[in-house]
């Protein structure tokens, strides 16, 4: 959005430096160009500026994203979506798919994307999202909701690195560690 206004500010800025009372074509191209910059401004779409700069991005390929972040906003206390850009009729992507969307969980950054392109890879157990259990009814109820429809791949117990710990799969092919502190 400022590259695109930077152009028109510049011009502004030229107009404004130099003496409006030379003529009166001046005053009414000043004014036209300023009026142009207040509608721009308030038509613009941009995307919000995340108050963290590193923030994990999960890209669906199945336009299940909006699903599965509503899922997993469910799931967590603290959690909301902040922003969701869809894609319309007039790209290459299915209309209403999501383009990106940012959410938080219990206040962690995330972002996702339905991907129209079918790429050759797709979620891996070998980056997962690690989840710190206060409770066993947290652990317990997590590892039962995020593993429907999805696989455990270590079941709760006790692995030496923690008493009570799982590795889950879900129906999206997200991966989450879940470990009772």
């Amino acid at each position: 959005m400022k590259y695109f206004l930077a152009p028109l500010l510049f011009t502004i800025i030229i107009f404004s430096c130099a003496d409006p009372s030379q003529d009166k074509q001046f005053q009414q191209e000043y004014a036209a160009l300023q009026a142009q910059l207040d509608s721009l401004k308030q038509n613009a779409v941009s995307l919000p500026l995340p108050d963290k700069t590193i923030a994990t991005f999960l890209t669906f390929q199945e336009n299940n994203a909006e699903e599965a972040m509503n899922f997993y906003v469910s799931l967590f206390e603290n959690s909301k979506i902040l922003d969701v850009q869809k894609h319309g009729n007039d790209g290459p992507a299915k209309e209403g798919s999501i383009f990106v969307a940012t959410f938080e969980l219990n206040g962690n950054r995330f972002m996702c994307s339905d991907s129209y392109i079918k790429h050759e890879w797709d979620f891996t157990p070998g980056v997962s999202v690690w989840v710190d259990c206060k409770t066993d009814d947290e652990i317990e109820t997590l590892s039962a909701k995020l593993s429907e429809g999805g696989s455990v791949l270590m079941p709760i117990g006790n692995y030496g690195f923690s008493t009570k710990f799982t590795f889950i799969e879900d129906r999206f092919g997200v991966s989450w560690q879940l470990n009772l502190q």
